[in-house]
């Protein structure tokens, strides 16, 4: 390679470079894990939607929403039943820091498997958060037969 043309490449190097990293995608950056926000925007906060009333040992669902900009996703809820009390708590994936989105909100549902091993006055807690990131529980009662 001629002295010429070296010296062009080594001259454009640090702008190919800066290029290079100041055309990177918000795709490439990470999104963000965080207990979901399950305040529907308006003040109020939807109970988990679950039957009145379940068979002990039987397997049913129960539905939760959590609530975001269009650019959130759902990711997931953990579940944990002591006796008759389930703790739900339902995670969102928020979009990448500078990500561009409609402010609106949406709700995001998922369904979670719940099962009661024995009967009595069942307790369905739902665990997340409000707007402005401070904690919030809902709980639904439930009959176990």
């Amino acid at each position: 390679m001629s002295t010429a043309r070296l010296l062009g490449v080594a001259l454009l190097a640090p702008f190919l470079l800066w290029g290079g990293l100041a055309c990177r995608s918000v795709v490439d950056q990470e999104r963000r894990r965080i207990v979901g926000v399950i305040e529907s925007g308006d003040g109020l906060l939807p109970l988990p939607i679950l039957p009145d009333t379940v068979q002990a040992g039987v397997p049913f669902t129960a539905t939760v929403s959590t609530f975001g900009s269009p650019c959130t996703r759902p990711d997931g809820t953990d579940v944990q039943t002591t006796g008759l009390v389930a703790d739900l708590i339902p995670y969102d994936l928020l979009p990448p820091p500078e990500t561009v989105c409609e402010a609106s909100i949406t709700a995001f549902p998922r369904s979670v498997t719940l099962i009661f091993t024995t009967q009595g006055a069942g307790l369905v807690r739902l665990h997340g958060s409000d707007f402005k990131g401070r904690p919030v529980t809902q709980q639904r009662p439930v009959t176990v037969r």
